[in-house]
């Protein structure tokens, strides 16, 4: 069934300088609190005014996101009956990648050896603690290896449905 058309708000589209009013970074492996604006090679927390923008240009109460890599699918559910904010999206994207891995999905990771890397340094840095992080296994982001940035969602046709685009760190973070 074909979805309203909705124009979604920049900050969750793919940078365009055009349109975008700063680059906006988000690292899926950390939570939403960690998203800034990136400003020649300043960082800026989004704040709360800015987190709390509606998603959409009208209300918008249900998004279906669709992720793939490699053998894995995941879908990403926003729900809010108030309307959706980046806030909501941002955070169901990080809680999608924050859950641990099935039985089922350990046996996909094509390379076991790149994943426990990731996950390696992950728990490193994490805003936790690190032995508590070992404790917990692997998450779904690991899997991502390092391409755990946020692109933004696209759309193939209005109305459809919405894919979210992760990747490495891309060129355009370095010089603004």
């Amino acid at each position: 069934m074909k979805q309203p058309a909705f124009d979604l708000h920049w900050q969750l589209l793919p940078y365009d300088p055009r349109r975008s009013k700063g680059v906006l970074r988000f690292d899926t492996a950390f939570p939403v609190d960690n998203i800034c604006f990136l400003n020649r090679g300043h960082r800026t927390k989004l704040t709360e005014l800015e987190l709390n923008k509606a998603a959409a240009n009208g209300t918008m109460t249900k998004m279906q996101i669709t992720f793939t890599h490699g053998p894995f699918t995941w879908e990403v559910d926003v729900k809010r009956s108030q309307g959706i904010r980046c806030r909501d999206v941002f955070q169901a994207i990080y809680d999608t990648f924050n859950e641990q891995l099935t039985p089922e999905e350990r046996r996909l990771v094509p390379d076991p050896s790149k994943c426990h890397e990731a996950f390696r340094l992950r728990c490193s840095v994490a805003d936790g603690l690190p032995h508590v992080e070992r404790a917990l296994g692997w998450k779904r982001v690991d899997v991502l290896l390092h391409h755990t940035i946020f692109l933004g969602l696209t759309q193939e046709k209005s109305g459809g449905d919405w894919y979210l685009n992760l990747g490495p760190t891309p060129y355009f973070f370095n010089s603004s």
